[in-house]
């Protein structure tokens, strides 16, 4: 069982031992954020998402669960979580496995998402050890998967590509550092950007909807498909600063694959095609120039829970949580 807490909405899934979702569900996260309110209700949610695949409570082996925040993957703890108010050192891990009766696996949810993907890629390539997935959204989130193994670092804070920084002394980040990649290539990048174009007097299809305030990466990405010079210069720099990130990321961890996911992959091609062209002109050539598998989330929203259940599979196998 997979269940993927956010603070709008928690999703579950009932996967087989292939990774194969069996069933699943989607219901608001309480607006009573608690943490023993919140339990109760992923614990209900859990239950009858096995009762509608007709299976039984004893069929379930292990739980995972992905959360955003800082989370201690050893212990099961959350040290915090932003999304859900009141969630400070909350022992989720001994919480949920009591509330479930369950073995429980705890870890971030672009942890999670990321390993989600990388199960269902190693299906395909059982050659496959080291994999990141890079969502674009709001903001930017990652994860990596290193030999097989979440990779979370001394600290539990490895995978933080979105705060890599991609343009020394460039654009201030809500993090404090200066020139971070979420700056240059998260969705609200994008709408900054298109605005700071708009102000300077460029012409494009897109001024309208900068004008209303209603401008998504979406209406950029068929801008662009139409001919917009302003809209493909905007995905040109974002798939350049994306580009960058992958490149440093590979120079430091030889990755085989990077997965892009979020709302902004929803563009598939029209972003994939000029990262791929992006990164070949910024990749060296040793080796050939080597180049890892760049592509779109095959997992899309479901990743989180996936990949939460996947660990809790291989948590019961080798201990994963570490």
């Amino acid at each position: 069982m997979g269940l993927d807490l956010g603070g709008t909405q928690i999703k579950a899934g009932l996967l087989d031992p292939s990774s194969s979702v069996i069933s699943s569900a989607t219901d608001p996260t309480p607006t009573d954020s608690r943490p023993e309110v919140v339990i109760e209700a992923m614990s209900a949610m859990a239950r009858r998402v096995v009762e509608e695949a007709g299976r039984s409570w004893q069929d379930v082996q292990g739980i995972g669960i992905g959360i955003p925040g800082l989370i201690d993957s050893r212990t099961g703890i959350v040290r915090a979580c932003v999304n859900l108010k009141g969630w400070k050192d909350v022992e989720l891990r001994e919480l949920a496995g009591e509330s479930l009766g369950r073995r429980v696996v705890v870890d971030n949810d672009a942890n999670a998402a990321a390993f989600g993907e990388y199960s269902i890629a190693l299906k395909r390539n059982t050659g496959l050890h080291h994999l990141a997935l890079v969502t674009l959204g709001t903001g930017v989130g990652s994860g990596i998967v290193l030999n097989r193994r979440v990779f979370h670092g001394g600290g539990g804070l490895a995978g933080e590509v979105g705060h890599m920084i991609v343009e020394p002394n460039g654009h201030l980040c809500a993090c404090g550092q200066y020139g971070c990649l979420e700056q240059y290539a998260s969705a609200t990048a994008v709408v900054r950007q298109a605005t700071e174009l708009m102000a300077a007097g460029k012409s494009s299809t897109l001024k309208a909807r900068v004008d209303a305030g209603t401008l998504t990466t979406q209406d950029v990405f068929s801008a662009a498909s139409e001919g917009d010079l302003v809209a493909e210069r905007l995905i040109d720099d974002l798939a350049s600063y994306l580009a960058i990130a992958c490149v440093n990321l590979c120079r430091v961890i030889d990755l085989q694959a990077i997965v892009i996911g979020g709302g902004v992959a929803g563009a598939g091609d029209g972003l994939i095609r000029p990262l791929r062209k992006a990164f070949s002109r910024q990749n060296w050539g040793v080796g050939g120039g080597i180049m890892p598998k760049l592509s779109a989330t095959e997992l899309g929203n479901d990743a989180g829970f996936v990949g939460a259940a996947a660990l809790a599979m291989a948590g019961l196998g080798d201990g994963q949580r570490g």
